[in-house]
């Protein structure tokens, strides 16, 4: 089965933490490489499988159009978008130092930064420190070197207008992002080898009050941590960033910064799927092309913001 899916885990599939008293048998290291040998796959046939507009979508500030892709995938909803930036510190798009900082280094507090909707990001358990888990240590999956890992457990608030009529929504994801280098197909750099980093997020749910659970500690964290009426949601997330080698991809100025997204989400409350499915209803299609310009957008406030003070 694909650990990869909209289905939300329980808790007793997270791996070991030094912090809770978890009866799992999970190694940390262990179920990252499960994780990576499924995402970049599961992204490829995204990419290739679903239905893709005919025309790139515009996502102002951002100056790069998105392809968006969406459709059913082994029964599940996913919407898939890609969009090529120019690797510059200008107006419109951003340097590879501004989108490593920006998506892949506290991914979830800067989403909060730059996503109206996310209200609360909580950091619930982080793997970094855990003196049996390596996070610098290399791991190689299919021809490619991954390294210098972040893995987390978040519960992430979403808070929508007007509040008298949609419940605010809670998703608990487990992160994982790492930095990566492929290499040539008999294993060895090349100059030609691209560099980048991957973010997935898999959805995890909280046991019924009913449900008899070891994770007592950390559900009753959770059940304080959320806005009253919360409603929790689930989805599942791939996001790729990679420094694009001029030796592959280039334009007049210069190098590209590829940026892919795939997700598969359930709102969870009396949203139906067709709702949430609906580009006119401000559904999940529109929501993902929107999350570039907004990104971008706070891209160039910060860089603005530095700027100023220097």
């Amino acid at each position: 089965m694909p650990f990869i899916k909209l289905n939300p885990h329980p808790l007793g599939d997270l791996p070991n933490h030094p912090d809770i008293d978890s009866p799992s048998s999970q190694d940390v290291a262990s179920l990252i490489q499960t994780i990576l040998l499924e995402a970049d796959p599961l992204l490829t046939k995204l990419r290739s499988n679903l239905q893709t507009d005919s025309k790139g979508r515009p996502s102002p500030p951002s100056k790069a159009k998105v392809e968006l892709s969406q459709g059913l995938h082994d029964n599940e909803f996913w919407v898939c978008r890609q969009s090529d930036h120019q690797d510059s510190a200008i107006d419109g798009t951003g340097s590879w130092r501004e989108f490593e900082a920006g998506l892949r280094h506290n991914h979830a507090e800067h989403e909060m930064e730059y996503t109206p909707s996310v209200t609360k990001v909580k950091q619930l358990l982080n793997w970094d420190k855990d003196s049996h888990f390596d996070s610098s240590k290399r791991i190689e999956v299919l021809n490619t070197g991954y390294k210098d890992f972040i893995v987390e457990l978040n519960l992430i608030v979403h808070t929508f207008h007007p509040q008298a009529l949609i419940r605010p929504r809670a998703f608990i994801s487990w992160t994982v992002s790492a930095s990566f280098e492929t290499k040539s197909e008999n294993g060895e750099q090349s100059t030609e080898a691209q560099t980048g980093f991957i973010t997935v997020q898999v959805p995890f749910r909280l046991p019924n009050p009913t449900e008899a659970s070891e994770y007592g500690q950390l559900c009753a964290e959770i059940r304080e941590s959320v806005p009253p009426r919360t409603i929790f949601g689930h989805y599942a997330s791939i996001e790729r960033v990679e420094l694009v080698a001029p030796t592959t991809l280039e334009t007049s100025s210069g190098r590209l910064i590829q940026w892919t997204m795939a997700t598969t989400s359930e709102a969870g409350g009396k949203i139906p799927q067709w709702v949430q499915r609906n580009w006119t209803l401000g559904g999940v299609p529109k929501a993902v092309v929107a999350d570039v310009g907004l990104f971008i957008g706070w891209v160039m406030k910060r860089r603005k913001g530095r700027l100023e003070e220097e």
